[in-house]
């Protein structure tokens, strides 16, 4: 990929999703299994806000009611059995899409099945079947929030990898999906031109495509 590539692609940003209005140019939560799961969850079909408001807040509760790091899935999942507890402290009474159940009580559901596979950590997570299994089988969930909580701990899976060469496919005006490859080099490079890491740029690109390809499925 060329020099005139690159420029094609941070035109693109520049237009569709900068970053003085964009809200994901972060590195989503690395390291922060727990932080993840609740993204994932309480960012589906609601508005992601600021620190005080939205998905933040509720992170911020669990953090300031935790007072440790946010890496230990036994906490969420300690509350499997009684989820008003955990609703009380996020003060959030959001419902997975499908209205099967509260966010809250979906959130310490997947915890608890994570955990008996052995994924307490954010070192322990791996795009395998069994882990998949147990986020996606949870009533209200489905594969992109499987996807969304990896993305924010920087797991890839070849879902995120698809959903970022089809954006460099757009950004470029190609006939065809870049590759993996074609599509990690040019992350990179972009990457350094706008100072952030290549995991913050590949955060802010899946979450414009996710909305693009919600808004598309709304028509």
């Amino acid at each position: 990929m060329s020099t005139a590539h690159i420029r094609a692609l941070l035109d693109h940003i520049d237009a569709e999703l900068p970053r003085e209005s964009w809200p994901h140019w972060t590195e989503g939560w690395p390291q922060e299994i727990e932080a993840a799961l609740l993204d994932a969850a309480f960012s589906a079909r609601a508005t992601y806000g600021t620190p005080a408001t939205g998905v933040r807040a509720v992170i911020t509760r669990w953090r300031d009611h935790r007072a440790a790091p946010l890496d230990d899935l036994t906490a969420l999942a300690a509350y499997a059995d009684e989820p008003e507890g955990l609703l009380t402290v996020l003060n959030n009474r959001q419902r997975v899409p499908g209205n099967y159940t509260t966010k809250a009580e979906a959130v310490a559901t997947a915890a608890r099945s994570l955990t008996e596979l052995g994924c307490t950590t954010s070192a322990d997570l791996r795009d395998d079947d069994a882990q998949r299994s147990a986020v996606v089988a949870v009533p209200g969930f489905g594969a992109a929030t499987w996807e969304c909580f990896a993305m924010q701990l920087g797991v890839p899976t070849t879902a995120s990898r698809a959903v970022v060469c089809d954006f460099i496919a757009e950004a470029l005006d190609l006939e065809s999906p870049a590759t993996t490859t074609q599509a990690e080099d040019l992350v990179a490079a972009a990457a350094a031109r706008l100072e952030v890491t290549a995991t913050t740029f590949t955060h802010a690109i899946w979450r414009y495509q996710r909305r693009q390809q919600r808004a598309a499925g709304a028509r």
